[in-house]
């Protein structure tokens, strides 16, 4: 066959390795590096980088997204420096997808526009419906309404191909964004045009699309269907086949909350138990997190409420951790696909969010590590207060009214020490931050204050935490901070263990003295 005729043949079975992509196929990954060799063969440098692409698509699926990420950015260079168009425009379908499981949702919709605008008019109709569904769902989870308008076109456009994958995956798509946007009773009716056309056509629903389905019926308090949606999907053979990457334990995280809402606790608690093995022995730390929240609302509703209110301190931590291990792992990936400035400033944005406590906003114990021992042993002589404030009673809040009103209990303590402590405004405070320790302690360092202004701080912030108006969110519950202080003062070589545990014995006292106070340091 002539090298034209060869090209041709290959072009095609490239174009449909493409399409392919999105569905799960064992041998593509094969098939795709069959078609790379050949195509360098034939000296087709374009189609070489489109078979790489779909390997590098595979990776993304199969959670290599770093290194897809990697390969993508690198054929993207390849084809600007080319002109090859078709390229650019399925290397920007893949970065938006890239960025889209990095959390940056203006990068991914910012390539998802591109991929679109970049589509040549004869472009396969399988190739429009994917560009605009990825586009789609950009604008749907960043909460523009024109998504909609694009899930209905190419919906009908997946409907006059006769193509059942594809309206499966759209349906899902749209159900889940209508579900994050908190459109509810749009989400359902989705969710039933899903399940509708799969009974249609006999084919099974995936544990992954049935917890959309569950999800959009939950939200709207409607328990038992919700519940009834979800048992095709309990049975080992169709949770193990999940090919969603979690094992089906998201499928039976909604289905405990489903049934612990139901007032079903046993049920709910065994599913629960399988939701945290199956986290365990695949390693799903994110999924893992979330069940200790529905664990501590399962003890509540029990009525163990010191249970409940222990396992919630133990999500709330251990959601700080993964927040900041989830940010720490973003801006390597992205200085893994950049090697520029740009790439540098994303980097050192998500480095500074991985020193953020997620719920709060201030800084976070990593934060404080990395902090404390170099203001510690900065200039000599310059003294530094380091105090440890604890909210009283917090129990109290979380067992009489609810965790999130516990959590927006914690969200205002935390604004009103932003706003009581001026931080690094001038050289008097260069240096001086808030940070959140976790659970209901927070740990606030003064820097180059005197003995007597520090004090004098400290006794203000926990009088404005006292006089906050917290009527209309605890309806009548006090909300107060006991504050336990100490003073670097003319300590040489003092260490944050050192410092620490002296403002943490104070902080005791202040407990045990009746709570509500500042104690420090002697003059």
């Amino acid at each position: 066959m002539p090298d034209d005729a060869r090209a041709a043949v290959l072009a095609a079975s490239v174009e449909e390795l493409e399409h392919l992509s999105r569905f799960d196929r064992p041998d593509i990954d094969q098939l795709a590096e069959r078609a790379a060799a050949e195509a360098w063969a034939l000296g087709r440098s374009d189609l070489a980088q489109r078979a790489r692409l779909v390997q590098a698509d595979l990776l993304r699926r199969r959670g290599d997204v770093t290194e897809c990420g990697g390969r993508a950015q690198e054929i993207h260079r390849w084809a600007t420096e080319h002109g090859a168009q078709r390229l650019l425009a399925r290397s920007s379908f893949v970065l938006a997808a890239v960025f889209q499981e990095l959390g940056d949702l203006s990068r991914a919709l910012e390539h998802a526009l591109r991929s679109v605008e970049l589509l040549d008019e004869d472009a396969a109709p399988q190739t429009v419906i994917d560009h605009h569904a990825r586009l789609a769902d950009c604008l749907g989870l960043v909460g523009d309404l024109a998504a909609r308008d694009r899930y209905d076109r190419v919906l009908r456009l997946a409907e006059d191909l006769g193509d059942v994958d594809r309206q499966l995956l759209l349906l899902n798509n749209r159900a889940y964004c209508e579900v994050v946007s908190g459109a509810f009773e749009e989400a359902l009716v989705w969710s039933a045009a899903l399940q509708e056309l799969a009974a249609r056509h006999d084919v099974p629903i995936s544990v992954g699309r049935l917890d959309t389905v569950g999800r959009a019926l939950l939200e709207l308090g409607r328990l038992e269907e919700a519940e009834d949606a979800m048992l095709p999907g309990v049975r080992p053979e169709i949770l193990d086949a999940s090919r969603d990457g979690d094992a089906g334990a998201d499928f039976l995280l909604t289905l405990a909350e489903i049934r612990r809402r139901r007032a079903h606790l046993a049920q709910a608690q065994d599913t629960l138990d399988e939701c945290v093995r199956r986290c365990e022995r695949y390693g799903l730390t994110s999924i893992r997190v979330r069940a200790r929240r529905e664990q501590a609302e399962l003890h509540a509703a029990g009525g163990d409420f010191r249970a409940a209110y222990e396992e919630h301190r133990l999500y709330t931590d251990e959601l700080m951790e993964l927040q900041s291990a989830e940010r720490d792992a973003r801006a390597r990936a992205l200085q893994a696909m950049y090697e520029t400035a740009e790439a540098r400033r994303q980097s050192r944005r998500y480095r500074e969010l991985s020193l953020r406590d997620p719920l709060t906003g201030l800084y976070n114990r990593r934060f404080v590590d990395e902090q404390l021992p170099r203001l510690l042993s900065g200039d000599a002589g310059r003294p530094v207060t380091v105090a440890l404030l604890d909210l009283d009673h917090f129990k109290r809040v979380n067992d009489t009214l609810s965790h999130e009103v516990g959590d927006r209990v914690l969200c205002a303590v935390a604004q009103v020490l932003q706003e009581s402590v001026p931080m690094g405004g001038d050289a008097d405070g260069a240096g001086s931050f808030v940070a959140r320790m976790g659970g209901e302690e927070f740990l606030l360092v003064l820097a180059g204050a005197a003995a007597d202004t520090a004090a004098a701080a400290l006794e203000s912030v926990r009088r404005a935490v006292r006089e906050h108006p917290w009527d209309g969110l605890t309806g009548g519950l006090p909300v107060t901070i006991s504050i336990g202080a100490a003073a670097t003062l003319d300590d040489a070589g003092v260490t944050p263990a050192e410092v620490l545990g002296r403002a943490d014995a104070h902080l005791y006292r202040a407990k045990r003295e009746g709570r509500d106070r500042v104690v420090h340091d002697p003059a």
